[in-house]
């Protein structure tokens, strides 16, 4: 069986390779003419040179396509391809045919036969500048439409003879180029039919020289700011159309010969650059004609050097929680647009050279990220100029460290405790116990209250007295009463900020996302500065795991003891700005 596949695939790989053999001889024994000059017209007692792709090709010529037409005794064609017309030849057209012998492929090809009675050359008196091109277009006329095929030269005489200067020359298409060294004041140019080189036409072509009669440069009288660039042009005027390139140079005096400070340059197409270190206070700008270096324009600018005098910092004295962010801008003022730019510092102190928490950094556009472990109070951002480093720009930050790096909160300051206290102290205790009846020491004993309430009768007990007198106890007036819950404390008098919402209940271990609206301030997302305190001025201590970040999201610990939590958002551009939210935590 595997014996019998094998014979199956080698029998189709021959009949492939056979095949594609046999395709490919076919592709080179296709037969197709092409003639010279890819000419379809000869004239009489002319000749035209034929082609014919393909193998053992046979030609003839006939005057009608099937093969058959007479011709003239004289018009015949050689088996090299090389057709010859009887100067006596009347049939208008002649069918070449050429067939390959061994492929039967064969191709024939109209050639008309056409007489030439003119050649016309276009524009005539034309007049061209040295250096300069102009293009030039024959048209030949005659009978059964001869091909419009010329040949052309450029000459010093009508006969197109006469040589001319090296660099002077016409293409193939009729443009003419005239050399820059052209000492000519008359060409001729001629083109010559290719279907019968006995017709020619010619024009004259007067050669001008150009000349420059000036070359201005502008903008004029600029002032130009060192270590910035302004853009030159310039525009030559003279007769026939001279060349506009110039070259330029930069100089510190007028004849173009004096040095400028490294850095201080102008471009091949005019864009001066001025360094920043410039000393000079006037430069020169000259462009000279290429065409003609005796011709030059000129103007001066004024340099102006930059200075800084201050650098000041928005937003100024702001409050940021540990772990949050604020953004800060730069504004460089000076003389004669100073560089804008600044470059950002973070410090521990005035001085700048202070260390700060691994974390706690500003970034290249003044975004100053607080670590969520910073320590430090008291944080100093500072902008330095780029342009005149001496000059900067200094603000305070104020953070608020997490609960977990501050020393433990004592537990009386959170629990509200402390507030209830006055509450179980009963008015009544004295109504129960007339005055002037002293109580004996031994009283107390017997006394059935089970919570101990301060009562201040016990105080006399030292007096004497021989008759004990039984004291009714009003041991039922003190029991155990429920004790309302502490109302928050009054918020403070919020500013133009409003936080939403302004109340909420939160259950401990919860999560809850706060928004803020600034009056005033379109910006969805206005730049805050938000904490968490378990009093309304915003210094209480909270427990650890109650927090808020950067965006407003509060989490409430699962050890949380307060009752109330005050959430204050801060507006980082003003401070004076700022609203307040009451929590009562569940």
């Amino acid at each position: 069986m595997k014996k019998i596949n094998y014979l199956v695939i080698i029998f189709a790989i021959v009949a492939i390779v056979v095949t594609r053999c046999a395709s490919f001889r076919l592709l080179f024994t296709v037969v197709n003419i092409r003639t010279e000059n890819n000419l379809s017209s000869v004239r009489p007692g002319g000749s035209l040179q034929l082609r014919a792709s393909g193998r053992s090709v046979m030609w003839s010529v006939s005057s009608t396509q099937d093969g058959f037409g007479s011709l003239a005794i004289g018009t015949y064609i050689t088996q090299d391809g090389m057709l010859f017309v009887a100067a006596d030849e009347t049939s208008p057209f002649i069918f070449v045919h050429a067939v390959s012998m061994e492929t039967e492929q064969f191709d024939n090809k109209q050639i008309r036969v056409s007489t030439v009675n003119s050649v016309s050359v276009t524009p005539a008196n034309q007049s061209v500048a040295i250096g300069r091109t102009s293009q030039f277009r024959a048209s030949v006329t005659g009978t059964n439409n001869p091909d419009n095929v010329v040949t052309w030269r450029v000459s010093s005489n009508p006969s197109g003879t006469g040589a001319v200067t090296q660099g002077t020359r016409i293409s193939n298409n009729g443009m003419l180029t005239v050399s820059l060294n052209e000492s000519l004041k008359t060409l001729y140019v001629t083109a010559t039919s290719v279907v019968d080189p006995s017709f020619s036409g010619s024009v004259s072509v007067n050669i001008v020289i150009p000349v420059i009669t000036s070359v201005a440069v502008s903008p004029v009288n600029q002032t130009v700011r060192a270590g910035s660039t302004l853009q030159f042009r310039a525009s030559v005027t003279g007769t026939y159309d001279p060349d506009s390139t110039v070259t330029w140079r930069v100089s510190s005096n007028p004849a173009g010969t004096g040095a400028v400070t490294p850095g201080t340059s102008i471009s091949s197409n005019g864009t001066l650059t001025v360094a920043a270190g410039e000393s000079l206070s006037v430069l020169y700008i000259i462009a000279t004609s290429t065409y003609d270096p005796t011709k030059f324009g000129s103007t001066y600018v004024s340099v102006v050097r930059p200075t800084v005098t201050s650098v000041s910092i928005t937003p100024a004295n702001l409050t940021i929680p540990a772990g949050g962010t604020a953004q800060f801008r730069a504004a460089v003022t000076g003389a004669n647009n100073p560089d804008a730019a600044v470059t950002w510092r973070v410090s521990s102190n005035a001085a700048g050279t202070g260390a700060v928490t691994p974390g706690t950094n500003i970034s290249a556009n003044g975004t100053l990220t607080v670590a969520a472990n910073e320590t430090i109070t008291t944080l100093y951002i500072f902008a330095v100029s780029t342009f005149n480093p001496a000059m900067s720009g200094s603000v305070i930050v104020t953070v608020i460290p997490t609960v977990s790096s501050q020393t433990p909160i004592p537990a009386p300051v959170p629990v509200p405790a402390p507030t209830p206290v006055p509450a179980p102290v009963p008015t009544p205790a004295p109504t129960p116990v007339p005055v002037p009846v002293p109580v004996p020491a031994p009283t107390p004993a017997p006394t059935p209250d089970p919570a101990p309430v301060p009562v201040p009768i016990p105080a006399p007990a030292p007096t004497p007295d021989p008759a004990p007198v039984p004291v009714p106890i009003p041991a039922p007036v003190p029991t155990p009463v429920p004790v309302p819950a502490p109302a928050p404390t009054p918020l403070p008098v919020s500013n133009g900020v409003t936080i939403n919402p302004s109340t909420q209940t939160i259950s401990k271990g919860s999560s809850f996302q706060f928004t803020v609206t600034v009056e005033g301030y379109t910006n969805p997302n206005p730049p805050m500065s938000w904490r968490v305190s378990s009093t309304a001025d915003g210094t209480g201590a909270v427990s650890s795991g109650t927090r808020i970040t950067g965006n407003g999201s509060l989490t409430v610990g699962a050890n949380e003891t307060a009752q109330f939590l005050y959430v204050i958002a801060t507006f980082n551009p003003d401070t004076s700005r700022f609203g307040t939210a009451v929590i009562t935590v569940r």
